[in-house]
């Protein structure tokens, strides 16, 4: 029995692949990061304190909408609402009083 999944899982890349998605260098990433180009909470995260993880599919999406911000703030939100914490919250039947 097969199950399809309407949750997007995020991929995480270390720095490496980061530069190489991106294009850039090693110290061109820290510069996007430092100047918030590259955002913590979205396009990356800190794991630990040695440990920096990026966002597979929103660099890609940076880098083909450099320039095109309002594609790149709708992808950002597209990815925010297909995550499990960004669907609406079933409703809860209340109780009825008995009288």
């Amino acid at each position: 029995m097969t199950m399809k999944t309407t949750e997007t899982q995020a991929v995480w890349c270390n720095k490496h692949e980061a530069t190489k998605i991106l294009g850039v260098s090693d110290s061109t990433l820290k510069k996007l990061r430092l100047t918030n180009q590259l955002m913590e909470g979205i396009h990356w995260t800190r794991f630990s304190s040695r440990c920096v993880r990026y966002n597979v599919e929103l660099l890609k999406d940076w880098a083909a909408n450099r320039t095109h911000t309002a594609n790149h703030d709708q992808a950002i939100a597209n990815y925010f609402s297909s995550l499990p914490s960004g669907q609406p919250q079933p409703r809860r039947k209340h109780a009825k009083k008995a009288s």
